[in-house]
C-alpha cells in the first residue's frame, strides 16, 4: 500500500480557514483506497503499550491485547488515575511509537505512515497550509484511547523541541461526541473554545503553543480511538516555546 493525500484537496482554501483560527479540521485527507487500508492495520494491530504518566505514576507496558502482557503489572494499569488536583499534563492511553520502530518491525501500513508524514508531498501540503515554510519534518506514534483514556489539558510547548504545529490524523469509524475523546481548545475564559470529535480520515492541524485536551473517552464507548499523532517541527530554533 502507498500512503498518498486525496487529489480533491483545496490547498488554497484550506490555507484561508487555517489563518482564521490556527486550526483546522480537514476532512478527506487521504485517498479513499488509502485511508481504509491503513484504519484496517490500526484496528488489527495487537502489538500496543499503554503509556501512563498520571496521579504521580509514571510507566509504559506491553499488552497482550488489552491487558498488560505480564500478568504481575495488570494492577499497575487498573490502579492508574489522574490526580484532578494537578495543574500538569498527565495521560492515558496506548500507544506504538513510529519514531522508535524497530527496523525489523513486522511491514504493515501503520509502519509507513512516518515516512509519508515526512514525504515531500506531504510536508509541501502542511506548508501549504500554515503558510509557513518552517516546516522540515513531523515525527510521529499511532494512538489507541480505550474507555477510561484521557489527555488533560496543556499547549504542547517544549524546550528544544522546535515544535510549530500539531497533528492528529483521525483513523476512527462511526464515533460519537458524546462517546469523549474529543479534542478540545481551551478559551482565555477556561471555557471550551472549539472542539474535534475523533472522525475517520480527517486531519486536525493547529499551532504550537495552543491549550487543549483529549477528554476522557466514556466508560459506554462502544469502540477505541484510533489516531496518528505528533508534531511538524523545524531544524532550527523557533523563538521561546522551542
Amino acid at each position: 500500500m502507498t500512503l498518498r493525500l486525496s487529489p480533491l484537496l483545496d490547498v488554497a482554501a484550506l490555507h484561508g480557514a487555517f489563518a482564521a483560527r490556527r486550526r483546522l479540521h480537514i476532512p478527506g485527507v487521504l485517498a479513499p483506497e488509502p485511508a481504509e487500508a491503513l484504519t484496517a492495520a490500526m484496528e488489527a494491530f495487537d502489538g500496543w503499550k499503554v503509556s501512563v504518566s498520571a496521579g504521580g505514576e509514571a510507566f509504559e507496558l506491553p499488552l497482550a491485547g488489552r491487558v498488560a502482557a505480564e500478568p504481575g503489572k495488570q494492577a499497575w494499569i487498573d490502579q492508574a488515575r489522574v490526580d484532578g488536583d494537578q495543574p500538569r499534563m498527565q495521560y492515558i492511553f496506548d500507544t506504538r511509537r513510529l519514531d522508535l520502530e524497530p527496523v525489523d518491525a513486522p511491514g504493515d501500513a501503520v509502519g509507513e505512515v512516518l515516512a509519508f508524514l515526512n514525504s515531500t508531498g506531504f510536508i509541501a501540503f502542511v506548508r501549504g497550509v500554515t503558510g509557513d515554510d518552517r516546516i522540515d519534518f513531523a515525527d510521529a506514534q499511532a494512538t489507541r484511547y480505550r474507555p477510561g483514556h484521557v489527555l488533560t489539558g496543556h499547549d504542547d510547548a517544549s524546550a528544544g523541541k522546535n515544535r510549530l504545529y500539531a497533528y492528529v490524523l483521525n483513523l476512527t469509524r462511526d464515533w460519537r461526541a458524546d462517546w469523549g475523546g474529543v479534542l478540545a481548545f481551551e478559551g482565555a475564559d477556561g471555557h471550551i473554545e472549539a472542539g474535534f470529535a475523533p472522525a475517520f480520515n480527517a486531519l486536525n492541524l493547529f499551532a504550537v503553543p495552543m491549550r487543549h485536551a483529549v477528554t476522557q473517552v466514556a466508560s459506554f464507548a462502544p469502540r477505541d480511538r484510533l489516531s496518528i499523532t505528533g508534531w511538524l517541527r523545524s531544524r532550527q530554533p523557533v523563538g521561546p516555546q522551542a
